[in-house]
């Protein structure tokens, strides 16, 4: 209802026509939350905004037969980050920026006679610039074609589905536990959590004794006004014994 408002307002009665953006995110920072993207692309579509997804993080569902449906709405985007650093298992940096239409790529085009001058590109030489902006800087899509030449999308997929599948049993893990409060299920692989009764100084300072002392590295997050203890489940060895160990490290490092 907001965003058909706002894009009703900005539009004004002779429509947009591509001069809005509507920018969506598909796994947020935080807790991995993922927009309405169908409802938000037909809301760009009767308004004629652009739309751009986010999708750094929740990209990876992609590789998924069992988690891809998350993203539908994802094919109706104009433009779309992934980052695969996180649901690729890539080193950084692993950024990728996807169009539907090529032609938005060419304001991106530029000349310089001393990389791609027309006579050498006809004589078969390398054309530096047409391969990627950063010239003479390392080719990061390398890794990311090896791998995805080695594991294919169902080798990926398959590791997105046993972070996920850890991802639900810590927070069932969580759930049962009388001395820990869960955020909310887990939509991708983030689950957040903080010990019950707890205040915001004991639970940062749980986070900042873990990680000094070398045990464990957990993330925060800030929502409804409460913080809370992040873990981002990325390693497809995870097993249940190590999540349950998780657990008794931060309960033993509530300050009392």
């Amino acid at each position: 209802a907001a965003l058909h408002s706002a894009l009703t307002h900005l539009a004004g009665p002779r429509g947009s026509r591509g001069s809005l953006v509507v920018a969506a995110t598909a796994g947020t920072t935080d807790a991995g939350l993922i927009d309405p993207l169908p409802e938000i692309a037909g809301l760009c579509a009767a308004h004629g905004a652009r739309l751009h997804i986010d999708a750094a993080h929740g990209g990876g569902l992609l590789f998924s037969e069992r988690h891809r449906d998350k993203l539908t709405g994802l094919e109706a985007a104009h433009t779309v980050t992934f980052d695969l650093h996180k649901l690729g298992w890539q080193p950084v940096a692993a950024g990728l920026l996807a169009v539907r239409r090529p032609r938005d790529l060419t304001v991106l085009h530029q000349r310089a006679d001393y990389l791609n001058a027309d006579d050498d590109t006809e004589a078969g030489l390398p054309d530096l610039l047409g391969r990627s902006l950063r010239t003479t800087r390392r080719p990061d899509v390398l890794k990311i074609a090896v791998t995805l030449k080695t594991l294919g999308r169902s080798g990926l997929g398959a590791l997105v589905d046993q972070v996920c599948a850890r991802a639900r049993e810590f927070a069932d893990l969580l759930h049962d536990h009388p001395g820990f409060e869960l955020h909310d299920r887990p939509t991708i692989s983030t689950v957040l959590f903080r010990p019950a009764d707890a205040t915001d100084d004991a639970v940062a300072a749980v986070r900042r004794r873990l990680l000094t002392e070398g045990r464990a590295v957990l993330g925060r997050a800030r929502l409804d006004d409460r913080l809370w203890l992040k873990a981002t489940l990325l390693n497809p060895d995870t097993r249940p014994e190590d999540l349950a160990a998780l657990l008794k490290l931060v309960e033993g490092s509530i300050p009392r």
